[in-house]
């Protein structure tokens, strides 16, 4: 479970860069198809995601829901600075997209979570991986 847990902290901080580089663009309240696509994008690449760093890693079916844990809480942990200092975080988004954005966030982890719940292939255990 370490190394999903740095996984899941080098994820937060290679997205938090682009938000700060380009979240503008992403990040557009007003723009509703541009928040559909966001959502479905975000969605298949979040869902895929754990089962490629479970595939990827080994970890054992039993230990995938908690994988999923590890995965997303050094975002959430971290994020949680981001949404309420959001204006100090990312200067270059507009202070009406932090809805967006912590709403994003929560269906972003969302889906990791029930995917790493819900994944049945790959390994189908073994104690060497408990370390993870």
């Amino acid at each position: 479970m370490k190394r999903l847990i740095m996984v899941g902290f080098a994820i937060w901080f290679v997205a938090t860069i682009a938000l700060r580089i380009a979240g503008q663009r992403v990040l557009n309240p007003d723009r509703p198809w541009s928040i559909i696509a966001l959502l479905a994008i975000s969605a298949l690449l979040m869902f895929r995601l754990p089962r490629f760093l479970f595939s990827r890693l080994a970890i054992p079916r039993e230990l995938r829901a908690v994988g999923g844990i590890a995965l997303v809480a050094p975002g959430m942990f971290l994020d949680t600075v981001s949404a309420v200092c959001f204006s100090s975080v990312f200067p270059n988004i507009r202070p009406g997209a932090a809805g967006l954005f912590g709403g994003w966030l929560l269906f972003c982890n969302v889906v990791v979570l029930v995917s790493a719940a819900t994944t049945r292939y790959g390994t189908a255990g073994g104690a060497a991986a408990t370390d993870q």
